[in-house]
């Protein structure tokens, strides 16, 4: 490439640079702005822990409000439960009473409503001016009410009397389209600020999601979406609702019998500090001792462990959209154009006339696309990215051909130059998928498997090729200067050629279970889990950096880039290509790491900075042994040849 066409793909990318650091700031100043957390705790576990401990419910929710916890969440009554505790009694046939006048006016016309209409009639008919049982016949069928909900009871007033803040929990099953009105006017009266529904759909699934969003938009309720629990309607509720809600992250009664108190802490603070979670969702405790005194404790370092991480416990707010205008993504989409044309340019070699053609009308292309207003235009340019910036960092080190003086200090300048580059297509991917369905993880980049795999696969196949003789024999004859493409295809004549040794085999094997695992355990619920010492450790760096790097990173790829990088700047070429390709997995993690919308970009960039300086270390580290390593073999050389 001539001077002239680095310098102008350079302010190509660097403008697109620009759009996309504007895009990030913006973004940054949103998710920082809220840093509210709710700390809410289920009603009926504060009900259980009050009776093992045979203390009174409000005294349990008064000790509950002094550890800072600001929130109950209380489930909506089901004419299942009302029957089950004989708070119902009938009269006559036609007429059902509470037994206990305490309950809400609103729950008992809610009560009415239910039973008129919906529920099974008892077979046969009550002889005149005889009583019928309908108690009887209600307690009969009570499973199949188990799900009608029919509103609070008076557990509300003593939540309220404590100072605490309410979470409603309506019962979605066997609503009709007006019940959903219903639903959410009793979470609105009892003044709850935030909605999660009960059991495992929403309210209004699956036809009348629309009046559910519609409702709740009216009551000034918030949703409660919950994460890593699917609801069955709660994507497109929350599509409906423009993608304004409050993630929730809770721990299920079930987990809560195996789980310790300091995993369960550590996994509220990743989900609140990472997942942009704020709405902490808390069972208790029941099998760690006494119910109250371990429990208090508990949320005494739930509440402070979110306040040291910089969070406020209180009423949440859902974030707000951060805009992109269409001049932003069009500056961008030519940015990544430019490092398509700039990579195709050091392989292919273009004529001056071509190269020129080519690169006007492919940016001017991109940059036409993105003032298109086309919704999938940014998931593919983003994926453009993904797959360009690592493969172009990674190809464009050196191999050389003289050995420089102080191999560290060049090595490691060109790990640097090779990670800031990844990391220009990482901002470049995160400014072109800023929008509220990627940010708060409703839609999900479905590119990120590809882009782990198909830069790997292409910088192994090409460092392959250059470590051929027959690769270097035609690149000298050319000329440093002329196309690499022929060298390339020489390079691979000859690696095809060979005759296939067991270590060969090996190799591949090897290689292809690293990418089997790499694609496994990619993604947020992965197919293959970390072991038990490698949650441990992430814990530790979790607790020590705040921001944890990936372990793939600062274990692997990085040290091993870094210590590949030394050898290449101290003249190696044989065996580095196997090094390049496997630490350009710590390439693809850091362009990876900002394919994850929903963690705040901020957090990005940090666990980004803690994986270089810890790789660096790494790879510093590996270097300095098997220097010292050399050393002393190289004094006993001498030794062992003298007879």
């Amino acid at each position: 490439m001539t001077r002239l066409q680095q310098v102008f793909l350079a302010v190509a990318i660097a403008a697109g640079l620009a759009a996309a650091g504007w895009i990030g700031y913006q973004r940054i100043i949103v998710e920082q702005a809220n840093s509210t957390v709710a700390v809410a705790v289920d009603y009926n576990d504060i009900l259980r822990a009050a009776a093992l401990a045979g203390k009174p419910p409000q005294e349990i929710l008064a000790q509950i409000k002094a550890t800072g916890a600001s929130h109950v969440a209380v489930t909506e009554l089901t004419l299942s439960d009302l029957v089950k505790t004989r708070r119902l009694f009938n009269t006559a046939s036609s007429a059902v009473f509470l037994a206990e006048p305490s309950m809400p006016a609103a729950v008992r016309k809610r009560i009415r409503k239910q039973l008129t209409g919906k529920l099974p009639q008892p077979e046969g008919t009550t002889p005149q001016g005889k009583r019928y049982d309908y108690y009887t016949h209600l307690l009969g069928i009570a499973p199949q009410l188990e799900e009608i909900g029919v509103g609070y009871d008076e557990a509300v007033e003593a939540v309220r009397e404590a100072g605490l803040s309410l979470v409603a929990r309506p019962q979605p099953k066997f609503v009709q389209e007006q019940d959903i009105a219903l639903a959410i006017a009793a979470a609105s009266d009892i003044k709850a600020d935030i909605v999660v529904f009960a059991g495992t759909q929403v309210l209004g699934y699956q036809k009348q999601l629309e009046q559910t969003a519609q409702a709740l938009r009216q009551s000034g309720l918030k949703f409660g979406y919950v994460e890593l629990a699917p609801q069955a309607g709660e994507q497109a509720l929350a599509h409906h609702l423009d993608y304004k809600f409050i993630r929730t992250h809770s721990i299920s009664e079930a987990e809560m019998e195996q789980i310790s108190s300091q995993r369960a802490l550590d996994r509220f603070s990743l989900a609140v500090g990472e997942r942009k979670v704020r709405l902490c969702y808390v069972h208790l405790f029941f099998n760690q001792g006494n119910p109250v005194k371990c429990n208090l404790t508990y949320l005494d370092q739930l509440t402070d462990r979110l306040k040291r991480d910089g969070f406020t416990v209180g009423s949440p707010q859902q974030f707000n959209s951060v805009a992109i205008p269409d001049w932003a993504l069009s500056v961008m989409f030519a940015a990544i154009a430019a490092a398509l044309m700039w990579l195709i340019q050091s392989i292919v070699g273009l004529r001056r006339l071509w190269f020129w053609v080519t690169t006007v009308v492919t940016l001017a292309a991109a940059g036409a696309a993105g003032l298109s207003g086309l919704a999938i235009l940014p998931s593919l340019a983003a994926l453009a990215a993904a797959l360009i910036f690592p493969t172009w960092a990674v190809l464009g080190v050196p191999l050389r051909e003289r050995s420089a003086r102080h191999p560290l200090p060049v090595g490691l300048l060109t790990f640097v130059r090779v990670s800031l580059l990844t990391v220009v297509g990482g901002v470049l991917v995160a400014a072109c998928l800023t929008s509220d369905a990627y940010l708060m993880k409703i839609a999900q980049f479905r590119g990120v498997k590809l882009s782990q795999l198909l830069p790997l696969l292409v910088i192994g196949v090409v460092f392959a090729a250059r470590s051929m003789h027959s690769y270097w024999e035609v690149r000298t004859e050319l000329g440093e200067a002329q196309p690499e493409l022929p060298a390339l295809a020489a390079g691979l004549r000859q690696a095809f050629s060979q005759v296939v040794r067991y270590w060969h085999v090996a190799a591949v094997v090897v290689g292809l279970g690293i990418l089997a695992i790499l694609m496994m355990r990619s993604g947020n619920q992965p197919a293959m889990g970390a072991s038990g010492m490698e949650v441990q450790l992430r814990a530790l760096l979790d607790r020590l950096l705040v921001v944890r790097p990936r372990s793939k990173e600062i274990f692997f790829g990085h040290p091993i880039m870094l210590f590949t990088l030394i050898l290449v700047a101290a003249g190696l070429r044989r065996g580095v290509w196997a090094g390049l390709a496997a630490g350009a997995i710590g390439q693809v993690s850091i362009l990876n790491t900002f394919c994850h919308l929903h963690t705040p970009l901020m957090v990005s960039l940090i666990r980004v900075g803690h994986g270089l300086w810890l790789g660096i270390f790494s790879g510093l580290v590996l270097w300095l042994i098997i220097y010292l390593l050399g050393i002393r073999r190289s004094r006993r050389a001498p030794d062992r040849a003298d007879p």
